[in-house]
């Protein structure tokens, strides 16, 4: 049986054409949002977002939460590349989640 994880995603994570390259499907997710982040000014390659840690729980990154397979990180790992590192936090739901975040 395989283990499933959350990912909580506030970029190019949400779209439909790469969640089929990298899951083998569309993914359902719902809206939540990440306390204490906020998105970055500065963008990597000048176009992708970048959610950077404030520590201030006024801040909040809006997002979407879905349930991946663990087998299924790997290849948003290699996505995201060495630009961004994915921590677990916990959301405003309670759900404890993996989000890549600025390094």
């Amino acid at each position: 049986m395989e283990k499933i994880e959350f990912l909580f995603t506030y970029g190019t994570l949400q779209d439909e054409r790469l969640h089929h390259a990298l899951f083998q499907k569309k993914m359902e997710g719902t809206a939540d949002t990440l306390r204490g982040y906020c998105i970055s000014e500065a963008k990597v390659n000048g176009i992708y977002p970048m959610a950077e840690h404030t520590g201030n729980e006024e801040d909040a990154v809006e997002g979407i939460v879905y349930d991946i397979a663990e087998e299924h990180l790997k290849g948003a790992d290699e996505y995201e590349g060495d630009l961004y590192e994915r921590i677990s936090v916990t959301l405003v739901s309670g759900k404890k989640a993996w989000v890549y975040i600025t390094i």
